[in-house]
């Protein structure tokens, strides 16, 4: 592919309600902004456009532009919304009910009627076939072939377009789900097809699971999204390089997102993440806190010395959108991040007790608050930050879009009539609920990490960020709040800092005591490299610029929690921008 050396580079990030774009100009370190309204029927619709009228407000055409950065929520949706493809499993002999078992932990001990997220494979698509490693990976029971076979040709009877292969033990010895990989690909091509041991080599089997599954479920629909974004762009005389922003805050070309979709589940505020790291540097802030509210939701996150923190993992599809435990588990590399709550599209409305309560549903893009005048006429944080006087009417979007302030009034009276509130009371009851609500899950946030919120200076962005950070600031006792230039792009900005990365993680139970055998845990890492270091040069990345970055996750003998080691790939941040 090529490499991002020219004078243009573009990032643009399709969120829920809008997707943004940002136009770098290296020569003149200048950026440009543009903003459309997401098309939820078909995200590329409103991407294209919008990329066709950035480059034309530069006086170019994306022909000039060396790289675009691309970042998308449509892995998140398609789980959330179930829309990913027919799925089939296959699994050892004995094993097909761990989707449903779970880990046989309650998130909530005292709730009677605890719900939890329903298999992305349903049980009768959910296949055994003989084969079994032991713990070592010591081969117990061959692999059945003519039983794979089997199997993929029933499941290519019921419509199947997507198979995941999770083997127990795999993550110790890949050579049965590698044989199966074969198989799908030489025998049965219309299938995609994820091997945990490919998508997720560790240990704990519900999590293996479940993160292979989802994998194969957006895989088709990926491959399908970027094949037309491709294509369009080709059209459209684009010649450069295209890069996906990953969950962990990295690129990766569109052949490993191919492969690991999964991993770009969180891509969008990864780039709010990279971004507020950038803003607290260029303000002189190594410790800040990320604040991001978009028109669907509000997210927080801590940069501290200037660095993001990386978490194991992350919850998908939660039943109770706050609860954590309530949500398919995925084992991928993810920026540490918290909803925190609702965003400028979210629902205000009055429950059954009589009290004012917003979200979590949201107007999104289609049809919008009422006062985008496109049919919405419930009341949402939008509206009520217009009737307040928090946005100016004839300048929104910098102007290209009118708000209709008579309609955010109609809306909001909905609300107050039923409390006995003026319009302006009602407004101001919706932004105070959404302020504290999210001041009050940053809080829990922050004492969970044993942070002291007052050390840290607040980053505010998003479209709704700057209308509502000084108060969640004021709140948590945040002293300093930072609103920077283009705050409503933030998150396509952090895409144009972002490095080339790829995160490699493997299970090796190993003991640390006199004797222990070094040399095969240094072979793991060593394969664990030479995988990492493969995905980058896929992106066109130079062999020696590559930096690799080894570390450990242990614990105690005796302790329940997880052994990894893992090795982070990563070219420089200062030789992107």
């Amino acid at each position: 592919m090529a490499k991002a050396t020219g004078r243009y580079r573009i990032g643009f990030d399709i969120g829920g309600t809008f997707t943004d774009f940002i136009l770098y100009d290296a020569e003149a370190a200048a950026v440009r902004l543009n903003k459309q309204l997401t098309t939820p029927h078909d995200p590329s619709i409103a991407a294209l456009a919008g990329l066709e009228e950035l480059v034309g407000m530069a006086g170019i055409t994306l022909a000039d532009v060396s790289e675009i950065v691309h970042g998308t929520t449509l892995v998140t949706n398609a789980i959330i919304e179930r829309k990913g493809a027919r799925l089939g499993l296959l699994t050892t002999a004995g094993f097909r009910d761990v989707l449903e078992m779970g880990t046989e932990q309650r998130y909530d001990i005292y709730d009677l009627f605890l719900g939890f997220p329903e298999p992305l494979v349903p049980r009768e698509l959910r296949l055994e076939v003989p084969e079994r490693m032991d713990r070592d990976g010591n081969v117990v029971v061959e692999l059945d072939e003519e039983a794979v076979r089997a199997s993929l040709r029933a499941l290519l009877a019921q419509g199947i377009e997507a198979v995941a292969v999770c083997f127990l033990n795999a993550y110790r010895n890949p050579a049965h789900e590698q044989r199966v990989g074969r198989i799908v690909r030489e025998e049965f091509p219309e299938f995609a097809v994820s091997l945990s041991a490919e998508v997720v080599a560790e240990m704990w089997e519900y999590q293996r699971g479940v993160t292979t599954c989802a994998n194969a479920y957006v895989q088709p629909l990926m491959d399908r999204y970027l094949k037309r974004l491709e294509i369009e762009l080709q059209r459209r005389a684009f010649t450069g390089a295209l890069r996906l922003m990953h969950s962990a805050g990295g690129l990766i070309s569109p052949e490993t997102a191919r492969a690991f979709p999964i991993r770009l589940l969180e891509s969008g505020p990864a780039g709010g993440g990279l971004a507020t790291a950038l803003f607290g540097e260029l303000a002189g802030k190594q410790d800040v806190i990320s604040f991001d509210m978009g028109g669907t939701t509000a997210k927080a996150c801590f940069i501290e010395d200037g660095r993001v923190e990386i978490a194991p993992m992350l919850e998908a599809g939660r039943v109770h959108r706050f609860r954590k435990g309530s949500g398919l588990p995925i084992k991928a590399p993810v920026i540490d991040m918290i909803e925190i709550g609702a965003g400028g599209g979210s629902i205000a409305a009055i429950d059954e007790v009589g009290l004012l309560k917003v979200g979590p549903h949201s107007a999104g893009s289609d049809p919008g608050p009422a006062c985008y005048g496109m049919g919405g006429t419930l009341a949402t944080v939008t509206d009520a930050n217009l009737v307040l006087g928090y946005y100016d009417p004839g300048f929104f979007l910098g102007g290209r879009m009118a708000l209709d302030r008579d309609a955010a009034r109609r809306a909001v009276a909905q609300v107050a009539e039923r409390i006995g509130l003026s319009v302006e009371e009602a407004a101001w009851g919706i932004h105070k609920v959404v302020t504290e609500s999210m001041a009050a899950a940053a809080r829990v946030h922050l004492v969970e990490k044993g942070k002291d919120p007052r050390r840290y200076a607040m980053v505010g962005f998003g479209g709704a960020g700057p209308a509502h950070a000084p108060a969640v600031a004021r709140a948590l006792g945040v002293r300093e709040v930072i609103v920077p230039p283009a705050s409503g792009a933030a998150s396509a900005l952090g895409f144009l800092a972002a490095p080339l990365s790829f995160e490699s993680v493997r299970t090796l139970p190993v003991t640390f005591a006199p004797g222990f055998d070094a040399a095969a845990l240094n072979a793991a890492l060593d394969e664990l490299e030479d995988d990492a270091r493969r995905h980058l040069l896929l992106s066109g990345v130079d062999p020696d610029a590559v930096r690799v970055e080894r570390g450990a996750s242990m614990r105690l003998a005796g302790q329940m929690h997880d052994t990894v080691s893992y090795t982070h790939l990563t070219l420089p941040t200062n030789s992107r921008v």
